[in-house]
C-alpha cells in the first residue's frame, strides 16, 4: 500500500511540524532501527516536508502502529471525516479546540494524539457506512422497535461470538478468531464481525532472500440491524457466512434462527408502474425533492445488449416530448436519482442496483433514503433465502 497524502508536500505542511514532529516523535526509534532517519529540528522547512515525505514514501518499514495511525489519518483528512470528527460527544469531553486555520489533516491528527481510539472508532464508522451491497432479511411481522430495542449486553455479545467461532473453526477460518464491535448510527446498530479467513501463503523477498509466509488473513463482514424495519441487512463474501450471520442474530437477538427469514432486495419496479408517483417524498420530511437522472436496460439473448439514458430529468424530459420514460422493453438494472434534502443546495447521488447495491454520496444520509425506498416500493420481498 501505499500514502496517497503523507507523501505530498501541501498536506504536510497544513498539518504543521509541530504536530508531525509528536506524531513522528513517538516511533523515532523503531524508525532509525529500521533505517529511516527523521528530519532534523533545526532542518528549513522545505527540506524538513520533503525529508519526511520520502519517510511516507517507503511505507513498507514503518511500525505498524504508525502505518495504521497515518492510513486513519489519510482516511479522515475529508469533508466527511471532519465532520463525523466534530460531531464526536467525545470530542467536548476531551477539551479538544480546533484553530479556524486548522486543516483536515490537522484535525485528524489532532484527535489522533489525545484519542487514538476516537479517531479509530470514527474511522471505522465512516469506513463501514460506505460499504455499497448488502443481503437484506426482515421478519414475517415486522415490529418498529425503534424505542424499545437496545445494543446487546456483554453476555448477548459473548453467545454470539461462541456461535461464530463454531462455525469459523469447522469452515477451517481458525479457532476463536471472531470479535464483535458495535456502533450504533443514525438509528442503526451495526456489528463489525472480524474474524480469520483461510490459510494464505505469499512469497516475500528479504535481503535478496525468497521466503514464503504462512497465515492467516484477516476478515471483516458487517451485520446492520434496523429497528425501525426490523431487519438485517449482511455484507459477507460467502453464502455460507451470510446464513450464519442470519441464524445467529436471529436467534440471539430475538431466540429465533429463523427471525429473520424474509428475504428482501431491492427493485427498479415502481419507476415503470408509477411513474413521477413514484419520486414523492410524502412521509419523508428530511428529503425535499427526487429527481431521476440516469437509468440502465439490459436484454436477453447472449449480446449483453444494453442501454443507458442520462438527463437532468428524465420524467420531465418526457413529458416536454410527450414520449415514454422508458421503452417497453429491457429490464431495468441500475438507477441514478439526485435527492435534495431539506436545507441543502446542492443534490447528492444516490444509485440503485437490483438486486442489492445501494451506492449512496453521502452515507449519513442512509436512514431517510431507506425510509423512503420502503415507503415507495422500491423494496421486495424474494422467494426463499437463494440468489436470483
Amino acid at each position: 500500500m501505499k500514502f496517497k497524502q503523507f507523501t505530498k508536500l501541501g498536506f504536510l505542511k497544513g498539518i504543521g511540524r509541530t504536530l508531525l514532529d509528536k506524531l513522528f516523535g513517538k516511533y523515532a526509534g523503531d524508525l532509525a532501527t529500521a533505517g529511516k532517519a527523521l528530519p532534523a529540528q533545526g532542518m528549513a522547512d522545505d527540506n524538513y516536508f520533503k525529508s519526511l515525505s520520502g519517510v511516507a514514501m517507503g511505507a513498507d518499514g514503518l511500525p505498524d502502529d504508525l502505518f495504521e495511525a497515518m492510513y486513519a489519518i489519510e482516511e479522515m483528512a475529508n469533508e466527511e471525516g471532519q465532520e463525523r470528527l466534530e460531531n464526536a460527544p467525545e470530542l467536548a469531553a476531551l477539551g479538544i479546540k480546533f484553530d479556524e486555520k486548522s486543516s483536515r489533516g490537522d484535525i485528524a491528527l489532532q484527535v489522533y494524539l489525545v484519542a487514538p481510539e476516537l479517531l479509530a472508532q470514527k474511522h471505522n464508522e465512516m469506513r463501514l457506512s460506505r460499504l455499497a451491497s448488502f443481503e437484506y432479511h426482515g421478519s414475517k411481522e415486522p415490529q418498529d422497535r425503534s424505542g424499545s430495542f437496545k445494543a446487546p449486553p456483554k453476555e448477548i455479545l459473548e453467545l454470539l461470538t461462541a456461535d461464530l467461532d463454531e462455525w469459523f473453526k469447522k469452515h477451517n477460518r481458525g479457532e476463536k478468531t471472531a470479535n464483535i464491535e458495535v456502533y450504533p448510527m443514525a438509528g442503526e446498530f451495526w456489528f463489525l464481525v472480524r474474524h480469520g479467513d483461510a490459510l494464505a501463503r505469499m512469497a516475500k523477498l528479504d535481503k535478496g532472500k525468497l521466503k514464503m509466509l504462512h497465515f492467516r488473513p484477516a476478515k471483516d463482514d458487517v451485520v446492520v440491524y434496523s429497528p425501525q424495519r426490523d431487519e438485517i441487512r449482511i455484507h459477507a463474501g460467502t453464502n455460507g457466512e451470510k446464513e450464519l450471520y442470519r441464524t445467529s442474530f436471529g436467534m440471539r437477538m430475538q431466540g429465533d434462527p429463523d427471525y429473520f427469514s424474509e428475504r428482501k432486495a431491492y427493485t427498479l419496479d415502481p419507476l415503470r408502474t408509477d411513474g413521477p408517483d413514484a419520486l414523492s417524498v410524502e412521509g419523508v420530511p428530511e428529503i425535499e425533492k427526487i429527481v431521476l437522472t440516469e437509468f440502465e436496460l439490459q436484454w436477453k439473448g447472449g449480446f449483453n445488449d444494453s442501454f443507458v439514458k442520462k438527463s437532468n430529468d428524465i420524467f420531465e424530459s418526457a413529458k416536454v416530448r410527450v414520449r415514454p420514460a422508458f421503452p417497453d422493453s429491457g429490464n431495468l438494472v441500475r438507477a441514478g436519482f439526485d435527492f435534495y434534502f431539506e436545507g441543502v443546495k446542492k443534490p447528492r447521488k444516490v444509485q440503485i442496483r437490483p438486486w442489492n447495491t445501494l451506492k449512496l454520496g453521502r452515507h449519513c444520509d442512509a436512514r431517510p433514503v431507506h425510509e423512503w425506498l420502503s415507503k415507495r416500493g422500491f423494496r421486495t420481498t424474494m422467494n426463499g433465502n437463494t440468489s436470483p
